[in-house]
């Protein structure tokens, strides 16, 4: 049973996410992009060292120390999954004053004093602006100006099959490490399990085969344009190859809020379900898909709307829910205050009700 945005257990060993099974209406940002012409004379290796040579100069690795403790790099820095003495990961700027974008699961730990290092050596303190354990994203800060930065991408236009690369801080040691790879599927919606934070499953995200190591968390997944198109973001231990970010367009949402209103805000709908399938039917057989509802949530928007355990959501403002289009996915695209209209059956008969989302707390 799943809770649309309820809180349930998923992973964060320092510096990537650990999965055991295992968008939105964003002002527009402005960035200092570092992009390589796209010249088609090139072949596909020549452009990908073009892309990665222009990304890597703005890929920073980020140390999470103790208050009072130095934060260095490499062979006597703190292991990229190590709870007790500090955590290490990877971000990038996304602009030259200095915005910085990594993983939430990087900069959770508040106890933390979080420093920036560039490839040259350089060193600043980070502070973080805002983040969101649902997206995985945080935005930090640190002083100066005329950084390099990234141009993020359009991850609605990624293709299964395209190249990728993914630049980071591999294994708390090799800064700017870089693996190749392909984007091995779309819209990933996945549980993740961790014994420190409660958070929710993370959705919508890119599967890549282009090797993940722990460290490598909060680092670009670039396409050949030399484009950021996801922030690397969790593995599958089960298997080889299996890695996942959260999509460029998600990271620009989460930017967007955090810098206008301090805050992410994600949508509440209040019910508990599990995604019918032809096999799962639950004694419903002219229904075939749908979010079949286990529990409503006290003092909910659906408790408000009427909805009741044993309905079958059908669709939201007339979008189909499917195995791959799931309930909370599509809740995921609206924003607290939105109306929709909840298409569901319940006793055979089909009914439409209108709902109003409210913020998750």
């Amino acid at each position: 049973m799943r809770d649309v945005l309820t809180k349930i257990v998923i992973g964060a060993a320092v510096g990537f996410l650990a999965v055991t099974a295992l968008p939105g209406m964003a002002q527009k940002i402005q960035l200092n992009p570092i992009k390589p012409a796209v010249n088609q004379a090139l072949t596909d290796e020549q452009q990908g060292i073009l892309a990665v040579r222009s990304v890597k100069p703005a890929v920073v690795n980020l140390i999470g120390t103790p208050q009072g403790a130095p934060a260095t790099f490499g062979g006597d820095s703190p292991q990229p999954d190590s709870q007790e003495n500090g955590v290490e990961g990877t971000g990038f700027l996304i602009d030259s004053s200095g915005l910085v974008v990594t993983n939430n699961h990087v900069v959770q730990d508040d106890n933390l004093k979080y420093t920036v290092t560039f490839a040259d050596g350089s060193q600043y303190e980070a502070k973080i602006l805002g983040h969101d354990k649902y997206d995985d994203v945080a935005l930090l800060k640190i002083d100066g100006r005329d950084f390099p930065a990234v141009k993020f991408g359009d991850s609605a236009t990624l293709e299964t099959g395209q190249t990728v690369f993914a630049i980071g801080n591999s294994l708390g040691q090799y800064q700017n490490s870089v693996t190749r790879g392909v984007v091995s599927g779309l819209g990933r919606t996945l549980d993740a399990v961790d014994q420190t934070s409660p958070l929710p499953r993370l959705q919508q995200l890119i599967q890549t085969d282009a090797a993940i190591n722990p460290g490598n968390s909060g680092g670009p997944l670039i396409d050949l344009a030399g484009e950021v198109i996801g922030i690397n973001t969790m593995i599958d231990m089960r298997g080889s190859g299996v890695g996942f970010a959260v999509p460029a367009n998600v990271v620009k949402d989460v930017v967007s809020q955090i810098q206008m209103f301090g805050k992410v805000s994600h949508p509440y709908f209040g019910v508990g379900f599990v995604t019918a399938s032809k096999d799962q039917m639950f004694g419903k057989p002219a229904l075939s898909q749908g979010a079949y509802v286990e529990e409503v949530s006290p003092d909910s928007p659906a408790a408000s709307a009427g909805l009741k355990v044993g309905d079958v959501i059908v669709a939201i403002n007339h979008e189909v829910l499917t195995q791959v289009n799931e309930l909370d996915t599509v809740i995921a695209k609206y924003r607290a205050g939105d109306q929709i209209l909840v298409s569901f059956v319940r006793d055979g008969k089909n009914y439409d009700i209108p709902l109003i989302l409210s913020e998750f707390k």
